[in-house]
């Protein structure tokens, strides 16, 4: 304690330089000790009489010669807390340490998979590693050593056996070193002695312990201790600590006595000493040591609230105790560089607390978390740079927590310097070898004094270098005052270069402007090499042949050239004269192109000295000059002429495949038959039956179309299939066939053929459905298959082969034994046309008979008056590019005509590629033009415009068209029936195909018939019309 009393007293002297004797040192006059000078030097050396000049000593020793003063920076640090491991039951008996790159090291158990684990912190990210798998592993202690080795000690159970496991970690495996068995399940403590030699305290297997025990190793084998057996209920709670001197101190609970006990060989042999002998104390001990061999301990007893208690002290010696407070356990201890003592502790069996005692001062303790249940078991250490790290684990979220906070002090260190008889100031201890003070006023006379040292324990020690002060007058009395005299503290000669300067050699030049102060026929050397630059010729000494060339200084074959061989461009040659200048200097070059002979393979001829490749031609001449098969590039592309396949080509260096086309030219460099791929498909012109077009490359049947656009790429006579029943169109009489009918020979398939062996049959408007995935066309649909639209069938789930009429309800048959039409198609197409009026009405006949018009089945009934179904059907104007790309937009059309916004970007999307593949030659400007048109046309029509679009191909030009005339046929055939219309009594409601106008509610309606009075309403284009009752 009598440093700190030093420390203190000198912390106040410190605040002004003195002029006299120190209150400290005037008390330790009679008993101060004086020692010889030791070694310093000061610079600089001298300094005004006024003062208050800095000067550094220079020496040794100083840091043990000086004492400390700790200061806090002031700034309020808090504690940073994170979650270090969150696997479950991570983290529990934690221990931890930090190496000297600052990396944070963790050891700790798993209690729910029984393995032990090692965690390291580089400062940014956590690492986890299993050290090994357990029974139970349980009160690990780890200690780092001076070469960052980690050694832990822990307590390992295997089948009911208690064990002492020793481990170490060389940074890059774990070793299972040593192992102890017969060792209870109870707190284990580690410290590494000046050699790094781990000593371990533990207790033997028993019940509430069975002595006190002591391992370590000795440097070549373990060996063992019983440090006190002399109960059956001692050594619990045991921790250890090693002293400066080497002596080990392990602390412990003596049971039976219920007090704190300490073992220790510092009288030489294992002595027992109690530090407290209160009741129930020595639970959950930490000891630490200081860096006056001063022991520091905390306990805790077993009362009700579990009461901490510090002790201070040592061992063999008087202790002090002091009691803490209650609800404090399961400590942890560490004692920094500064003899901070720092404790973690779990308080109130909840909260993880901290406390730190610096020297001379008080305890202050905070709160480092207090989430949850955390902190009952804890360990702490302070690193270098004064931060503080807490390990501890949560008992709550049953993991691994970590914490750290800077304690914010510093340290510096500080000597007494005395100026002779002009008093004492404080300087500052830099380090071990360096002490920086300012100096005391002097008199006003110049004078030299000594400069003395005084260390903490108050010894003087006498520099052997001295300090001179400087006095204004003329300070050396050479009789040069001092506003003339260039070196006023010196006394001296010289009138040359300075005035009153000492001249040693009296050659009228300084000994500071003299290079040679004793060599009075040289002064000076300007190129510092040590020869004098005065000529040998003039009386110089040492001259120098060389005077501005500091490497060089002798030439004696006087070529130029100096004889140093370490300087600049030595000669090789020193006794003969030489005029070489490239490779070795000062050698005879008969070619006169610098190199020497003796390095020229071309000693004649100037142009050339080396032949790097041994070819016989002069590097500078050689193309490649470090290739011997190589000398020219004709075409200068890098490839000498030899390896080069084009040598007069500088884009061309190879031909693989000995095409005479260069690889950067040729397609195919590896195919002789190839060099050229017009429509970039991979495949060569010589090889594509269709060089200019990248969708097409083989024609197997040589019929002009290419394989991946013929339906029938091995048949000439066909290429298309437009309805995908495999008979190709030309040859296909019903090109319209549903997808997946089978079909006969032409094409056609049973539906579409009748019973008289003619093309067409009446039902092949049922071969088709609506528009879904797999149909070619959308027609209306006919879910029971009766021949009867579902938009004008009244009973849609009609039995199959079940006679209906017009509106797709069954016909009871008559009961007259004369078999007559069994309904209105029958009637009508059997030349009676009553029935037909009277049981369907003309409206529907038209409607039938318009949704039947591009059916063979319909074209095969007709009288020959209505045979122009037939002109409907082969008057296509359309080319099969036409065909194929209007069948494209139709699709579309069916696909979105339900959501305008989504078409209308698919429109947009299909213009572009319209024009990008015309550039490319891959459509005719007439197709184009066409896809234009009716895509402008569908980007400017209305929902229910786009609804009937839809569901007519005819918009499309896919259902074929009529001539002039057969249209005027057509058009007073719908008269006449109109007509007929007209005189009979209307009492359908109106076609589904009737769209009727859309309110703003979202509700359709149509009056029907015309200004009849009668309303009909629909929410949806695909509903039937329902009459509107008011």
């Amino acid at each position: 304690m009598r440093t700190w009393l030093v420390v203190a007293v000198l912390i106040s002297v410190m605040a002004s330089p003195m002029l006299t004797k120190t209150p400290l040192l005037e008390e330790l006059e009679d008993n101060l000790q004086f020692s010889i000078p030791i070694q310093a030097t000061i610079s600089p050396s001298s300094g005004w009489t006024t003062g208050g000049e800095e000067i550094t000593i220079t020496g040794t020793g100083f840091l043990d010669m000086a004492w400390k003063n700790l200061t806090s920076d002031g700034n309020a640090y808090t504690w940073t807390t994170t979650t270090a491991n969150y696997v479950y039951y991570s983290g529990y008996d934690p221990s931890i340490g930090v190496d000297s790159n600052g990396t944070v090291h963790i050891v700790y158990s798993n209690m729910d998979s029984d393995d032990f684990w090692h965690s390291s912190y580089d400062g940014s990210i956590w690492a986890h590693a299993k050290i090994r798998d357990c029974d139970s592993c349980r009160k690990a202690d780890l200690v780092i050593d001076s070469n960052d080795n980690i050694h832990i000690a822990y307590y390992h159970s295997i089948s009911g056996t208690g064990y002492l496991l020793y481990s170490m970690y060389d940074g890059t495996s774990w070793t299972n070193n040593w192992s102890k068995s017969g060792v209870e399940n109870d707190q284990v403590s580690i410290a590494l002695d000046a050699n790094n030699r781990p000593h371990i305290s533990y207790s033997r297997d028993g019940y509430i312990c069975n002595a006190a025990l002591l391992s370590y190793y000795d440097g070549s084998s373990w060996s063992t201790v019983t440090l006190d057996d002399t109960t059956t209920y001692i050594g619990c709670d045991s921790s250890i600590a090693i002293d400066s001197n080497g002596f080990v101190h392990v602390a412990y609970r003596h049971h039976g006595n219920m007090d704190m006990k300490i073992a220790s060989n510092i009288s030489g042999s294992w002595q027992r000493y109690t530090v407290d002998n209160g009741a129930g104390v020595g639970y959950h001990s930490a000891m630490a040591v200081d860096s006056s061999d001063e022991l520091h301990l905390v306990y805790a007893s077993n009362s009700a609230g579990n009461t901490a208690y510090f002790a201070d002290g040592a061992s063999g010696s008087a202790w002090t105790v002091s009691n803490q407070g209650t609800s404090r356990d399961t400590f942890s201890m560490y004692i920094d560089q500064f003899d901070i003592v720092h404790i973690s502790e779990y308080n109130g069996d909840s909260n993880l607390g901290y406390s730190m005692v610096a020297p001379g001062s008080s305890r202050q303790s905070m709160t480092i978390d207090s989430v949850g249940n955390v902190g009952y078991g804890n360990d702490i250490v302070v690193d270098d740079n004064n931060m503080v790290h807490v390990a501890y684990y949560d008992s709550s979220n049953k993991n691994l927590k970590y914490a750290n906070r800077s304690t914010g002090m510093s340290l510096t260190q500080e000597i007494t310097v005395q100026f002779g008889n002009y008093g004492y100031v404080t300087g500052q201890v830099v380090n071990d070898t360096t002490i920086v003070v300012n100096t005391p006023m002097a008199g006003t006379v110049a004078e030299t004094v000594d400069v003395s040292l005084w260390d903490i324990d108050g010894i003087e020690y006498v520099l052997d270098s001295s300090f001179s002060y400087i006095s204004p007058d003329d300070l050396d009395s050479d009789g040069i005052i001092n506003a003339n005299d260039d070196c006023p503290n010196i006394a001296g000669t010289s009138t040359q270069d300075l005035n009153g300067c000492p001249d040693d050699d009296s050659d009228g030049y300084s000994n500071s402007g003299d290079v040679f102060p004793n060599e009075p026929s040289q002064w000076n050397d300007t190129d510092g090499d040590g020869c004098g630059d005065r000529s040998a010729l003039l009386g110089g000494s040492n001259a120098d042949a060389f005077p501005l060339d500091s490497t060089q200084c002798l030439d004696l074959d006087a070529d130029g050239y100096g004889d140093n061989q370490t300087g600049f461009q030595p000669d090789a040659c020193i006794t003969t004269w030489g005029n070489s200048t490239k490779g070795r200097f000062g050698c005879l070059d008969d070619d006169g192109d610098g190199w020497a002979n003796l390095d020229d393979i071309f000693p004649l001829d100037a142009s050339e000295h080396n032949d790097s490749d041994g070819d016989g031609v002069g590097d500078n001449s050689d193309w490649a000059p470090n290739d011997a098969t190589e000398i020219q590039d004709s075409d200068g592309d890098g490839v000498g002429d030899n390896s080069d396949d084009f040598r007069n080509d500088a884009s061309e260096t190879v031909d693989s495949d000995g095409d005479g086309v260069g690889d950067n030219s040729d397609a195919f460099p590896n195919n002789a038959g190839e060099t050229t791929d017009s429509d970039g498909d991979g495949v060569g012109d010589n090889s594509d039956a269709f060089p200019n077009d990248s969708n097409e490359s083989v024609d197997t049947d040589g019929d002009g179309v290419g394989d991946n656009f013929d339906a029938f790429p091995n048949d000439a006579n066909e290429t298309l299939d437009s309805d995908g029943d495999g008979i190709g169109d030309i040859n296909d009489l019903c090109t319209n066939t549903m997808q997946n009918n089978s079909v006969d020979g032409d094409g056609c398939s049973l539906q579409q053929l009748d019973d008289d062996a003619n093309e067409t049959d009446d039902t092949q408007s049922n071969q088709t459905n609506a528009t879904d995935n797999t149909n070619q066309t959308e027609v209306p649909i006919d879910a029971d298959g009766d021949g009867v639209s579902d938009l004008e069938d009244n009973c849609p789930g009609t039995s199959p082969n079940t006679t209906v009429d017009a509106f797709g309800c069954a016909i009871v048959e008559s009961q007259n034994e004369e078999e007559e039409p069994t309904s209105a198609f029958e009637s009508f197409f059997s030349g009676d046309s009553d029935p037909v009026t009277t049981t369907v009405g003309i409206g529907a006949i038209l409607l039938a008979l318009f949704t039947l018009l591009q059916t063979n089945a319909v074209a095969a009934v007709l009288p020959d008056a209505f045979r122009w179904v037939q002109v409907l059907r082969k008057n296509s104007k359309l080319t099969k590019e036409e065909r194929n790309e209007l069948t494209y937009l139709q699709s579309l059309v069916q696909a979105y005509h339900s959501n305008p916004e989504e078409l209308a970007e698919e429109l947009v999307n299909l213009k572009g590629d319209i024009t990008a593949r015309f550039t490319n030659n891959q459509i005719k400007k007439e197709t184009r033009e066409k896809l234009l048109i009716l895509i402008e046309e569908l980007q400017s029509s209305t929902p229910n415009e786009l609804y009937q679009i839809a569901h007519n191909e005819a918009y499309f030009g896919l259902s074929e068209v009529i001539d002039t005339g057969d249209r005027t046929k057509l058009l007073d055939e719908k008269v006449a029936m109109t007509a007929m219309a007209v005189e009979h009594e209307h009492s359908e409601a109106p076609s589904a195909y009737s769209l009727g106008e859309l309110d703003d509610k979202g509700t359709y309606w149509i009056e029907w018939p015309a200004d009849s009075g009668t309303w009909y309403y629909r929410y949806s284009p695909e509903q039937d019309w329902s009459e509107f009752e008011s």
